[in-house]
């Protein structure tokens, strides 16, 4: 399926975000000192404290906790290639021990004696000696603060002199030890940054942020100041802006700071939260990878924070000291050293973790909006949450919300000017009374902790803050549709689902449709990650983000035809048209104008047809519809979401959770990974390419399997591959004798009118890898495995070229039905295929993706044929970015556009 974008209507005028006014949110940041001033309640003046000690930060500052040689290495760092070979010990000691990285000490000691019974007069470093070198040579390590043992605060910062926990009296040392109860490590980044300079192929690749700026800005001069399509962070208007106006310069690096809750056990209380950093400077096929991805610090449970800013703080102290100082770095590729100054792009996290972040209400409130656009909610008579309702219900009159209706097409935007006025109104609170008031009025709970990072070293307060696509676009919106669908969504007793028309997943319908989603398995390609199970059945019981999205976005709009009464399910697919534009990692400008319009569209008719603006079903209108409003903006203004998603921390707590080896300390093991983690990022960073051999050499280079062939521009062939020619079929013959005749190729010795009779030998290959990283597979291999066991990877995307290179052959499906076309706006393709279908020969490189092809009934068309709807992995780039590749392939780059199917 094409998700270009070639509408008949007319896209509705952007309503876009005004480029932010950086000379006022710097002269409003600047001038922190008179906004905190007026700060009249004992809450406030922590959040100050912990603000302006980030403002006055320096390396060997009051609150740093390094070491005098730490402070001293990143004020001088290493301005050499570190030589392994001059040490062939230590070497074959950090084989080993990347060889064994995943495995116990014991492994690694294991090896070490093997080898030193037979070399004994080798030298190996134990397994602890191993890592204290690795610390040494890398320069990374850990920086421990104490922490209170019920998880309340850390005593970092203004309560680093505290003994007892301010928020729950528990005291700061076991009396028994005489040391903390509890200890939580932050990772300083600096150390981490400057290794990765430390090797030219490394340096060379931390150069992808200046070369593709260059790019752009040709491109917006070509363009007359705008851009044809959008594909990372670096397009966004506010980078863009502060790379005009000289706030980040060619020797920055810049930076996105995430952060997210991880619950290490599913039946037991583990909750303990997580960030990482991630550098824009490398491109986006390296920067979303567990290599590239840097652990930043880890705050144990079991409980939630009560003060977050206390667990933040060291590292964002730290970040603020080498912002405040400069971060001195060699680059191995140049010798030379240089002066880079961190800029903090982005903040993300989820809904509970954004309000740790921003400082604001959450979702419930009054102004509940993450992106802090005046859109006021509306809450019920005498309920306490608020819905972001833009109509208003019939004979509402609620004093404060009863504002007449807001245009879905025209929302109005905020700026960093209101974020400051309001800011200063809540800080200005004489009283607890007055401050819930204004609280409710602004939307501000209190000033958020990333005030204290200069305001030249920020993308700017509130819009750092972006937005959460993988929330918003898998749990958010299923739970909410789902739920409506059910019938299961909390209602008033005078309103019952009974009387929903849209309530149609009920009963058998809903147990069928959930074996309609497991049935689907065997026919959607392995590399499409875990497919949905039986929602029925597991929709309670750990469903994943992965599967609703595949779900929803893939098999829903087929699966969902004939049992959602319209308007509900052209309703529906529009929202699903939209999303698949919005999910791509490369968005034309022309597709996210049309993706507006439809999501404006969508919630606008998601209040008239379910919310009715009726006020008891003014809970239906949650913030994940009001979301839907800025997405396109968005993408203007920071990038595609995808560049900003939650589904690089996702990731990363997973592949971490896998890796604790001791579940009596969980905590403790986790932080060690991920400080673990960080050292061999950085050491692997280092290393020439012939240290370690080919599982950490060339990030860039992909390792082809033994046998394979490398066709050029990411194709190659990979095995089985048939031992011996073998004849071709005569209706195979056929078609290849047509794509020469077509092309006017002179086939040696035959001439057309021996066409009908030739038959040449052939060698058939199992398998070719696609640049999207993707593996398509031949009938000819996976054909013979029972369906059970295998997830059909034989159906592809194909645009026909005229070029001629390997072919390859394929048998086509039907063109899709017209009329389920039009019945789903354009997202349910079904297509009909015929066994004896006549094959046709295409070029190799026609083909461009792999895809899934679903049988299933549909109403109108005959039951007795065999039709197929065709599922797309969501955005392809999703879960690329995560880490997850096909099993023989590492690699990828964009996924083109296509303009035909085919079965190969």
């Amino acid at each position: 399926m094409d998700h270009s974008v070639n509408s008949e209507e007319t896209p509705a005028t952007i309503h876009l975000h005004p480029l932010p006014q950086y000379e006022h949110y710097e002269s409003e940041a600047a001038d922190l000192d008179n906004i905190f001033e007026v700060a009249q309640l004992s809450d406030f003046r922590t959040s100050i404290d912990f603000i302006n000690a980030l403002r006055d930060a320096t390396l060997g500052g009051e609150y740093s906790n390094l070491s005098p040689a730490a402070i001293q290495r990143i004020r001088n760092p290493p301005s050499k290639v570190f030589d392994f070979s001059e040490d062939p010990d230590l070497r074959l000691g950090l084989d080993i021990f990347l060889a064994n990285i995943n495995s116990s000490a014991d492994a690694y000691h294991s090896t070490r004696e093997a080898i030193k019974r037979r070399y004994p007069a080798d030298s190996i470093p134990s397994h602890d000696q191993i890592k204290r070198r690795i610390e040494e040579i890398t320069g990374v390590g850990s920086v421990s603060h104490p922490m209170c043992k019920n998880s309340c605060v850390a005593f970092t910062g203004p309560f680093s002199q505290l003994d007892i926990c301010p928020r729950c009296g528990v005291t700061k040392f076991c009396p028994e030890t005489k040391k903390p109860y509890q200890e939580f490590i932050t990772i300083p980044i600096a150390p981490v940054l400057q290794a990765l300079w430390r090797d030219p192929k490394s340096a060379d690749r931390l150069r992808y942020r200046r070369r593709k700026t260059q790019e752009i800005i040709a491109e917006l001069q070509e363009n007359s100041g705008s851009l044809p399509s959008y594909d990372d962070f670096l397009h966004g208007s506010d980078y863009l802006e502060n790379v005009r106006n000289g706030n980040i310069q060619d020797s920055d690096m810049v930076l996105m700071f995430s952060l997210d809750g991880a619950q290490l056990y599913a039946h037991k209380s583990s909750d303990c939260w997580i960030y990482i950093w991630v550098l824009f400077d490398l491109s986006p096929e390296e920067r979303y990878k567990k290599k590239h991805v840097l652990p930043g610090g880890f705050i144990p449970g079991p409980n939630k924070p009560k003060n977050m800013d206390s667990f933040l703080f060291p590292g964002l102290y730290h970040l603020a000291a080498v912002q405040n100082e400069g971060l001195l770095l060699w680059d191995a590729s140049s010798d030379r050293l240089f002066l880079s100054r961190l800029f903090l792009a982005l903040n993300t996290a989820d809904g509970p973790g954004m309000a740790y972040l921003n400082g604001l209400v959450g979702h419930h409130g009054k102004y509940g909006c993450r992106l802090y656009c005046t859109v006021p909610g509306r809450h019920k008579p005498n309920g306490p949450h608020y819905y972001p309702a833009l109509l208003k219900p019939t004979n509402f009159s609620m004093p404060g919300c009863d504002h007449n209706d807001i245009p879905h097409d025209s929302l109005p935007c905020t700026s960093s000017q209101l974020y400051f006025q309001n800011l200063r109104h809540v800080l200005n609170s004489p009283n607890d009374t007055q401050y819930k008031r204004r609280r409710l009025e602004t939307g501000i709970s209190k000033p958020s902790i990333f005030l204290g990072i200069q305001p030249v070293r920020v993308l700017g307060i509130p819009g750092c803050f972006g937005s959460d696509i993988m929330h918003l676009s898998s749990f958010n919106l299923c739970d909410l549709l789902l739920s409506l669908w059910r019938g299961t969504l909390d209602h008033d007793k005078d309103d019952p689902p009974s009387e929903w028309p849209w309530a149609v997943l009920v009963g058998d319908v809903w147990t069928l449709h959930g074996q309609h989603v497991a049935a689907a398995t065997p026919y959607l390609p392995g590399q499409f990650d875990r497919p949905p199970r039986n929602i029925a059945e597991k929709i309670n019981s750990g469903y994943k983000a992965w599967e609703f999205l595949l779900y929803l976005y893939g098999l829903a709009p087929a699966l969902l035809h004939g049992i959602l009464p319209n308007p509900y399910y052209l309703h529906f697919c529009g929202l699903v048209k939209a999303m698949r534009i919005i999910l791509q990692r490369k968005i034309r400008r022309e597709d996210i104008l049309v993706a507006h319009t439809l999501l404006v569209s969508f919630a606008h008719e998601f209040e008239l047809i379910y919310y009715q603006r009726q006020i008891e079903r003014l809970h239906f209108v949650r913030q994940s519809i009001h979301a839907l409003l800025h997405l396109a903006p968005e993408v203007f203004r920071i990038g595609p979401p995808i560049c900003s998603s939650q589904w690089t921390m996702e990731r990363t707590i997973g592949n971490l959770g896998q890796e604790i080896r001791q579940p009596s300390n969980p905590y403790a093991n986790l932080s060690q990974r991920g400080l673990l983690r960080c050292q061999v990022n950085a050491l692997i960073a280092m290393l020439p390419e012939s240290l370690a051999g080919a599982k950490y050499s060339a990030p860039n280079r992909v390792q082809l399997p033994r046998g394979a062939i490398d066709l050029g521009d990411g194709y190659a062939l990979l095995r089985a591959q048939d031992h011996r020619l073998r004849s071709m079929q005569k209706s195979e013959a056929r078609a290849l004798a047509m794509y020469f005749n077509q092309r006017r190729v002179n086939i040696t010795a035959i001439t057309p009118s021996q066409y009908p009779d030739w038959c040449p030998d052939i060698a058939r290959w199992a398998r070719l890898r696609l640049p999207n990283g993707q593996i398509a597979r031949s009938k000819w291999k996976e054909g013979s495995k029972p369906l059970e066991k295998v997830r059909i990877s034989r159906n592809v995307k194909v645009v026909f070229s005229s070029h001629i290179f390997t072919l390859a052959m394929i048998s086509t499906y039907s063109d899709p039905d017209p009329i389920l076309f039009k019945e789903s706006a354009g997202t349910v393709l079904v297509c009909k295929y015929t066994e004896d279908s006549a094959p046709i020969v295409i070029d190799y490189r026609a083909i461009i993706s792999v895809v899934g092809m679903v049988p299933h009934n549909f109403h109108g068309l005959n039951v007795e044929e065999d039709w197929r709807f065709v599922v797309e992995k969501p955005g392809l780039d999703v879960a690329r970015f995560g880490g997850v590749y096909d099993n023989d392939s590492e690699e990828g780059r964009d996924n083109e556009e296509g303009n035909a199917l085919g079965s190969n």
